[in-house]
């Protein structure tokens, strides 16, 4: 056995093999220690791209496992992995269908990539709201008085109008994207409820001329180098 470039790869008899060890904390998932298996090719190039797919996979699907398994402390906060709860109402639902929590996951997988930690941060959090309010359901089996459910807890919250508005548009981005993704003919409970958006937000109030006037006043009697640049027309004062 002969190791190569490319942590993964290793080649026996001039044929090149998958090789890589499970992580320790996903064992238990795992009847051996180690991933391998022949690619089926004597071409270190192809060799190398189909490791490369491979790991990226196993990268994934361990994102998956460790999600799972992940307690998280807070109740507005996901717990991956939740057992599905029996529906409480008369709709029979499929197997298949996915909860708010794996709609989550799903939104965060295929929309985070190059996005900002906050883009994830936001999608847990106000999901996780939802959660905590109405439960971890399958998609389907959310309900206009869920919505309106949490849309009280919401205000009752103190949140202003304008914060209220963000977790909607974010719980309603994750929900329409997750359904789409499954082909659920569905439409989302979370749209177009009612509440105060105008409620605990205060108008900005743009700042009188005559203070902008007195601050001007005060950069001439310094007269430092901002207020030379302000002077060749670089930013003109009013």
């Amino acid at each position: 056995m002969e190791n190569i470039s490319g942590k993964y790869l290793f080649l026996k008899e001039g044929i090149f093999y998958f090789n890589r060890r499970v992580p320790k904390d996903l064992r238990p998932h795992y009847s051996s220690a180690k991933i391998s298996y022949s690619l089926r090719t004597r071409s270190r190039a192809i060799a190398l791209a189909r490791a490369n797919s491979a790991s990226v996979k196993l990268d994934e699907y361990w994102y998956h496992l460790r999600s799972q398994d992940a307690e998280l402390p807070g109740k507005h906060l996901l717990r991956h992995g939740l057992s599905r709860p029996a529906s409480t109402n008369s709709k029979v639902v499929t197997p298949d269908v996915l909860t708010l929590s794996e709609g989550v996951l799903t939104y965060v997988r295929l929309k985070g990539h190059g996005r900002p930690k906050t883009f994830e941060r936001a999608a847990h959090r106000s999901c996780g709201y939802v959660i905590d309010v109405c439960g971890d359901k399958p998609l389907s089996d959310y309900t206009k008085a869920d919505a309106n459910a949490f849309r009280d807890a919401l205000v009752k919250r103190g949140l202003t109008g304008s914060s209220v508005t963000r977790i909607f548009g974010t719980v309603r981005a994750v929900f329409n994207f997750a359904a789409a993704e499954q082909g659920l003919d569905i439409t989302s409970p979370f749209s177009n409820v009612y509440y105060d958006r105008n409620a605990g937000v205060s108008e900005r109030l743009s700042i009188p001329v005559e203070d902008i006037r007195r601050v001007q006043g005060k950069c001439r009697e310094l007269d430092d180098e901002m207020r030379k640049w302000t002077c060749r027309g670089l930013m003109p004062l009013l």
